[in-house]
């Protein structure tokens, strides 16, 4: 934060579950939130979530109504309609019968703007903030990873690991 003061650009880690939260956790490590609105031009989660092995990746029909509530949880309260088909993992010697070939991100960003700076002046809590993020345009960590479902690039399953539903 004294570095930001002074003009420069700064990129740090913090360990957070979402990007709202690091609002909150930052506050709560002592940052006054003068400060925070001051320097703070955004917040970027990510996770990384297994990919499809492109060689024996298999194409199933998405028809199993499990599938279709598990879909609707992920991109929810968006309206996203579900892929006709996805693929699930089977293994080959290429990914050494993992069905999986490295990893890629999945992610989350949340853009400083009036009413966010407006909540942490006021110490809002966790869900004010998150509420107004979504208003403001975040798109979460789940619906990022539906995209990649969606894309045929990885499974539910995988985005739930990293990003699971809320309570």
């Amino acid at each position: 934060i004294q570095s930001a003061l002074t003009g420069h650009l700064v990129l740090s880690t913090l360990h957070t579950n979402d990007a709202p939260t690091a609002v909150t956790r930052l506050l709560d490590l002592g940052v006054p939130a003068y400060l925070f609105n001051s320097t703070v031009l955004g917040i970027m989660a990510q996770r990384l979530v297994r990919t499809l092995c492109p060689h024996c990746k298999q194409k199933v029909p998405f028809s199993e109504p499990t599938q279709h509530q598990l879909w609707h949880s992920l991109v929810s309260p968006w309206k996203g309609e579900p892929p006709k088909e996805v693929y699930r993992p089977v293994g080959c010697l290429e990914c050494r019968n993992t069905g999986y070939m490295g990893r890629m991100g999945i992610y989350e960003i949340l853009l400083m703007n009036n009413e966010l700076k407006k909540l942490v002046n006021e110490h809002a809590d966790i869900v004010s903030i998150t509420e107004q993020a979504y208003k403001s345009g975040m798109k979460p960590l789940r619906l990022s990873g539906a995209m990649k479902v969606a894309q045929g690039l990885t499974t539910i399953d995988e985005v739930l690991k990293v990003a699971p539903l809320a309570n």
